[in-house]
């Protein structure tokens, strides 16, 4: 804390060396020079008060030192000689006289008589401790710069088609039921995804502190009328503390941001100090994103192609000059491995078991179906088409008989007239089990 008091007194300035001298004299006062607030001073103080902080000098240095330095001697009190070697411009701006006549009667050497006004600067308080509440009051995104993004994750979150193509492709569509076959089946597709991503920052910030001083530890005072709490409190002090506090990284930062003049303060009519300053600083932000996909796909290949049931809708017996083919194959009961080697007869009766041929000369021929057998072909002996495997059960297969299965191949297999969909056969009426067949030890049909 600190405080002015005007006082006015007579008092005597010179710059005469004589003068000077007879003053020291007269008082028994020396010249010394002392350090103080990291300058060099001089001074003229008594003899007896002479102390370790002081340097004697002799009249010469001090008058040189006194000239070269623009300085005068005052004395302020005859009697008491309270004397100070003081600053020109100080001495003349106390002085009665005008700037000129001081001037003008120092120049000339001589002893200046005059009503001399003293400013004294009163003791500052001592503060032991001051606490200082700050906040933000004010923060403004002056540019923001995107420097990077990673994307973290992509998850498929839903999958919805919302529309295909019915079009009927005719007896055209045939020529892609085998595997691996390529064709386009237009189909709208509506894909949501879930993405995660960082997202680094480069943000520009214009931000205002206000700051109050809220206790104060006092070690001593002075009773002075004055604007106190605005000299008690270290501005740079409470800067670098706003600043350390979470603004910047370090205090090695804070401080180069003060020292630099980074950072503006002033006091407010109310006594908070404000603060303005721009901080740059470098974010990560962590970034949901959720996005729908739509298009068209039209690429489809086939993976497989089954058969599920077969049905006869119309039969007839035709011309074989129609279809360049002969009407008896010779060979044809050699190739199907006829256990009795007869062209075009029926030589088996209903009990009589089926011949076995080995598929190959190292592996018998395979009679226990299976569920992949649902869907084969099934075949007499002579190769006419008896009906087709309808389903599996308890290892006993179940055919859908061809509408023109005769009698007498029923009555062999021991199927009846009845309408059924479906009909056993026994493992004894099985010659073999081929990849694409089922080949009966019954002969072709009457």
């Amino acid at each position: 804390m600190s405080g002015e008091r005007d006082t006015a007194r007579q008092s005597q300035i010179t710059t005469d060396t004589e003068t000077i001298r007879g003053w020291g004299d007269e008082h028994d006062m020396v010249p010394v020079r002392y350090e103080e607030d990291g300058e060099t001073r001089i001074a003229m103080v008594p003899e007896d008060e002479v102390g370790d902080r002081h340097s004697r000098i002799d009249w010469d240095d001090f008058e040189r030192e006194m000239h070269d330095r623009e300085m005068v001697t005052v004395r302020h009190d005859e009697r008491e000689g309270e004397i100070e070697v003081v600053d020109r411009t100080e001495a003349v701006g106390t002085a009665a006289l005008s700037s000129e006549e001081v001037e003008e009667q120092l120049i000339e050497g001589e002893t200046i008589e005059s009503e001399f006004t003293e400013r004294a600067v009163v003791e500052h308080t001592v503060v032991e401790e001051v606490t200082v509440e700050s906040e933000v009051v004010d923060r403004e995104l002056v540019e923001s710069d995107t420097v990077d993004a990673e994307l973290v994750s992509r998850e498929v979150e839903d999958c919805e088609v919302t529309s295909v193509d019915t079009t009927d492709a005719g007896i055209e569509a045939l020529d892609t039921f085998g595997t691996g076959t390529r064709s386009e089946v237009a189909c709208d597709v509506a894909v949501t995804i879930d993405e995660a991503w960082t997202v680094t920052k480069e943000n520009v910030e214009r931000i205002t502190i206000e700051s109050r001083v809220v206790q104060a530890d006092v070690e001593e005072t002075e009773t002075v009328e004055s604007d106190t709490v605005r000299e008690t409190v270290d501005v740079e002090g409470v800067e670098r503390t706003v600043l350390e506090g979470e603004l910047v990284d370090s205090p090695e930062t804070a401080q180069v941001a003060v020292e630099e003049g980074n950072v503006e303060s002033r006091f407010r009519e109310d006594d908070a100090i404000e603060t303005h300053l721009f901080r740059s600083q470098v974010v990560e932000e962590d970034v949901s994103v959720r996005r729908e996909v739509t298009g068209e796909i039209t690429d489809a290949e086939t993976l497989s192609s089954e058969t599920i049931s077969h049905k006869a809708v119309e039969s007839e017996i035709v011309d074989s000059d129609e279809y360049d083919a002969e009407l008896v194959v010779e060979d044809r009961g050699a190739a199907t491995g006829s256990a009795a080697g007869v062209e075009d007869t029926e030589t088996l009766e209903a009990d009589e078991p089926a011949t076995d041929e080995p598929a190959t000369a190292d592996e018998p021929a395979r009679i226990e179906p299976t569920d992949d057998d649902v869907g084969k072909t099934v075949v007499n002996a002579s190769g006419d088409e008896v009906g087709m495997v309808a389903s599996v059960e308890n290892d006993r297969m179940y055919v859908d008989p061809h509408p023109s299965i005769t009698d007498r191949i029923r009555t062999a297999l021991g199927w009846g007239n009845d309408d059924e969909d479906t009909y056993p056969v026994d493992e004894d009426h099985v010659a073999r089990i081929e990849d694409d067949e089922v080949v009966l030890g019954v002969d072709r049909q009457g």
